[in-house]
Protein backbone atom coordinates (compact mmCIF):
# COMPACT_ATOMS: atom_id res chain seq x y z
CA UNK A 1 0.00 0.00 0.00
CA UNK A 2 1.25 3.49 -0.83
CA UNK A 3 1.66 6.08 1.94
CA UNK A 4 -0.89 8.43 0.37
CA UNK A 5 -3.50 5.68 0.37
CA UNK A 6 -2.65 4.70 3.96
CA UNK A 7 -3.04 8.32 5.07
CA UNK A 8 -6.39 8.59 3.31
CA UNK A 9 -7.66 5.51 5.17
CA UNK A 10 -6.34 6.31 8.66
CA UNK A 11 -6.11 10.09 8.74
CA UNK A 12 -2.33 9.85 9.09
CA UNK A 13 -0.04 9.73 12.11
CA UNK A 14 0.41 12.50 14.66
CA UNK A 15 3.81 13.99 15.43
CA UNK A 16 4.30 14.75 19.17
CA UNK A 17 7.29 17.09 19.24
CA UNK A 18 8.75 15.66 22.45
CA UNK A 19 8.93 12.04 21.30
CA UNK A 20 11.42 10.01 19.24
CA UNK A 21 8.73 8.75 16.87
CA UNK A 22 5.22 9.35 15.68
CA UNK A 23 1.89 8.50 17.30
CA UNK A 24 -1.79 8.02 16.52
CA UNK A 25 -4.52 10.00 18.23
CA UNK A 26 -8.27 10.00 18.65
CA UNK A 27 -10.51 12.56 20.32
CA UNK A 28 -10.35 12.59 24.11
CA UNK A 29 -14.08 13.29 23.98
CA UNK A 30 -14.52 9.73 22.71
CA UNK A 31 -12.68 8.14 25.63
CA UNK A 32 -15.03 5.92 27.63
CA UNK A 33 -13.32 5.87 31.03
CA UNK A 34 -11.58 9.17 30.37
CA UNK A 35 -14.87 11.00 29.80
CA UNK A 36 -16.15 9.74 33.14
CA UNK A 37 -12.95 10.76 34.91
CA UNK A 38 -12.88 14.18 33.24
CA UNK A 39 -15.72 15.37 35.48
CA UNK A 40 -14.26 13.82 38.64
CA UNK A 41 -12.18 16.11 40.85
CA UNK A 42 -8.78 14.68 41.65
CA UNK A 43 -8.66 12.44 38.60
CA UNK A 44 -5.81 12.53 36.10
CA UNK A 45 -8.34 13.39 33.36
CA UNK A 46 -9.70 16.45 35.15
CA UNK A 47 -8.37 19.34 33.08
CA UNK A 48 -7.18 16.96 30.33
CA UNK A 49 -4.91 18.74 27.83
CA UNK A 50 -6.61 16.93 24.95
CA UNK A 51 -10.02 18.36 25.83
CA UNK A 52 -9.03 22.03 25.60
CA UNK A 53 -6.98 24.46 23.56
CA UNK A 54 -6.44 23.60 19.91
CA UNK A 55 -8.02 20.16 20.43
CA UNK A 56 -11.41 21.91 20.65
CA UNK A 57 -11.07 23.57 17.25
CA UNK A 58 -13.84 22.23 14.95
CA UNK A 59 -11.32 21.35 12.24
CA UNK A 60 -9.21 19.31 14.69
CA UNK A 61 -12.23 17.52 16.15
CA UNK A 62 -13.49 16.73 12.66
CA UNK A 63 -10.14 15.15 11.76
CA UNK A 64 -10.10 13.12 14.99
CA UNK A 65 -13.66 11.92 14.32
CA UNK A 66 -12.57 10.76 10.88
CA UNK A 67 -9.80 8.75 12.50
CA UNK A 68 -12.30 7.16 14.87
CA UNK A 69 -14.53 6.18 11.95
CA UNK A 70 -11.52 4.74 10.12
CA UNK A 71 -11.08 2.02 12.75
CA UNK A 72 -13.80 0.05 10.98
CA UNK A 73 -12.15 0.30 7.57
CA UNK A 74 -11.29 -3.18 6.22
CA UNK A 75 -7.75 -2.04 5.40
CA UNK A 76 -7.07 -0.04 8.58
CA UNK A 77 -4.55 -2.57 9.90
CA UNK A 78 -2.68 -2.73 6.60
CA UNK A 79 -2.67 1.06 6.33
CA UNK A 80 -1.31 1.51 9.86
CA UNK A 81 1.40 -1.08 9.22
CA UNK A 82 2.42 0.87 6.10
CA UNK A 83 2.64 4.19 7.94
CA UNK A 84 4.45 2.88 11.01
CA UNK A 85 6.94 0.89 8.92
CA UNK A 86 7.73 3.88 6.72
CA UNK A 87 7.38 6.84 9.10
CA UNK A 88 8.08 5.58 12.62
CA UNK A 89 9.99 2.30 12.37
CA UNK A 90 11.79 2.41 15.74
CA UNK A 91 9.37 3.78 18.36
CA UNK A 92 5.63 4.38 18.18
CA UNK A 93 3.06 5.62 20.69
CA UNK A 94 -0.61 4.73 20.59
CA UNK A 95 -2.96 7.57 21.51
CA UNK A 96 -1.20 10.76 22.49
CA UNK A 97 -4.86 11.68 22.88
CA UNK A 98 -7.80 9.32 23.11
CA UNK A 99 -7.84 5.68 24.16
CA UNK A 100 -8.80 2.13 23.19
CA UNK A 101 -12.40 1.94 21.98
CA UNK A 102 -13.14 -1.78 22.25
CA UNK A 103 -11.65 -5.27 22.46
CA UNK A 104 -11.71 -5.41 18.64
CA UNK A 105 -9.72 -2.17 18.52
CA UNK A 106 -7.12 -3.56 20.92
CA UNK A 107 -6.89 -6.78 18.89
CA UNK A 108 -6.26 -4.72 15.76
CA UNK A 109 -3.47 -2.84 17.54
CA UNK A 110 -1.80 -6.09 18.63
CA UNK A 111 -2.07 -7.38 15.06
CA UNK A 112 -0.28 -4.25 13.84
CA UNK A 113 2.45 -4.84 16.43
CA UNK A 114 2.83 -8.37 15.07
CA UNK A 115 3.29 -7.02 11.54
CA UNK A 116 5.90 -4.45 12.73
CA UNK A 117 8.19 -6.63 14.88
CA UNK A 118 11.13 -4.21 14.73
CA UNK A 119 9.10 -1.32 16.13
CA UNK A 120 8.74 -0.76 19.88
CA UNK A 121 5.12 0.17 20.63
CA UNK A 122 3.85 1.94 23.75
CA UNK A 123 0.16 1.92 24.66
CA UNK A 124 -0.97 3.91 27.72
CA UNK A 125 -4.62 3.26 28.63
CA UNK A 126 -7.23 3.68 31.35
CA UNK A 127 -9.45 0.96 29.89
CA UNK A 128 -8.77 -1.71 32.53
CA UNK A 129 -11.84 -3.68 31.50
CA UNK A 130 -10.74 -4.08 27.89
CA UNK A 131 -7.22 -5.06 28.97
CA UNK A 132 -8.65 -7.71 31.30
CA UNK A 133 -10.84 -9.08 28.51
CA UNK A 134 -7.84 -9.40 26.22
CA UNK A 135 -5.63 -11.09 28.83
CA UNK A 136 -8.22 -13.81 29.43
CA UNK A 137 -7.32 -15.22 26.02
CA UNK A 138 -4.01 -13.82 24.81
CA UNK A 139 -0.64 -12.37 25.79
CA UNK A 140 0.59 -9.05 24.44
CA UNK A 141 3.23 -9.07 21.69
CA UNK A 142 6.76 -8.73 23.05
CA UNK A 143 7.23 -5.40 21.22
CA UNK A 144 4.13 -3.82 22.80
CA UNK A 145 4.51 -2.08 26.16
CA UNK A 146 1.01 -1.65 27.65
CA UNK A 147 0.81 0.68 30.64
CA UNK A 148 -2.45 0.98 32.55
CA UNK A 149 -2.80 4.48 33.97
CA UNK A 150 -3.88 5.16 37.54
CA UNK A 151 -7.19 7.07 37.35
CA UNK A 152 -6.51 9.29 40.38
CA UNK A 153 -3.70 11.74 41.02
CA UNK A 154 -0.93 10.53 43.36
CA UNK A 155 -2.14 6.92 43.25
CA UNK A 156 -0.28 3.91 41.93
CA UNK A 157 -2.08 1.98 39.17
CA UNK A 158 -3.99 -1.21 39.89
CA UNK A 159 -1.94 -4.35 39.47
CA UNK A 160 -2.78 -6.48 36.44
CA UNK A 161 -0.73 -9.59 35.79
CA UNK A 162 1.68 -9.07 32.91
CA UNK A 163 0.81 -5.38 32.50
CA UNK A 164 2.90 -2.34 33.37
CA UNK A 165 1.63 0.93 34.81
CA UNK A 166 1.88 4.70 34.97
CA UNK A 167 0.67 7.48 37.26
CA UNK A 168 0.58 11.27 37.59
CA UNK A 169 1.87 12.95 40.74
CA UNK A 170 1.64 16.38 42.34
CA UNK A 171 4.75 18.48 42.87
CA UNK A 172 4.86 17.82 46.62
CA UNK A 173 4.10 14.07 46.38
CA UNK A 174 7.05 12.63 44.50
CA UNK A 175 6.60 8.84 44.32
CA UNK A 176 9.24 6.17 44.86
CA UNK A 177 9.26 4.91 41.28
CA UNK A 178 10.77 5.77 37.89
CA UNK A 179 10.00 9.41 37.05
CA UNK A 180 9.71 10.85 33.56
CA UNK A 181 12.67 13.24 33.04
CA UNK A 182 11.09 15.32 30.24
CA UNK A 183 10.21 18.30 32.45
CA UNK A 184 13.91 18.72 33.28
CA UNK A 185 15.14 18.48 29.70
CA UNK A 186 13.09 20.98 27.75
CA UNK A 187 9.95 18.82 27.73
CA UNK A 188 11.70 16.34 25.46
CA UNK A 189 12.21 12.59 25.72
CA UNK A 190 15.82 13.10 24.67
CA UNK A 191 17.64 9.79 25.00
CA UNK A 192 15.04 8.37 27.44
CA UNK A 193 12.96 5.43 26.20
CA UNK A 194 11.58 4.30 29.56
CA UNK A 195 7.94 4.40 28.45
CA UNK A 196 8.73 1.66 25.92
CA UNK A 197 10.87 -0.33 28.39
CA UNK A 198 9.07 -3.41 29.72
CA UNK A 199 11.62 -3.79 32.53
CA UNK A 200 10.24 -0.65 34.25
CA UNK A 201 7.06 -1.55 36.19
CA UNK A 202 5.65 1.95 36.78
CA UNK A 203 6.51 5.36 35.35
CA UNK A 204 5.39 8.53 37.12
CA UNK A 205 4.71 11.77 35.28
CA UNK A 206 4.67 15.13 37.07
CA UNK A 207 1.40 17.04 36.73
CA UNK A 208 1.62 19.84 34.16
Amino acid sequence: MKIAEAKAITGGLSNPSKMPGKAYNLSAFDCDMGSKLAVKAGSVCSGCYARKGRYRFPMVQKALKRRLASLDHPYWIEAMVTLISKQSPKHFRWHDSGDIQSLAHLMAITAICGYTPNTQHWLPTKEYGIIKQYLKHWDFPSNLCVRVSAPLMDHLPKTLSGVLGSMVFSKDKKPDTSICPASKQGNQCGSCRNCWDSSIPVIAYPKH
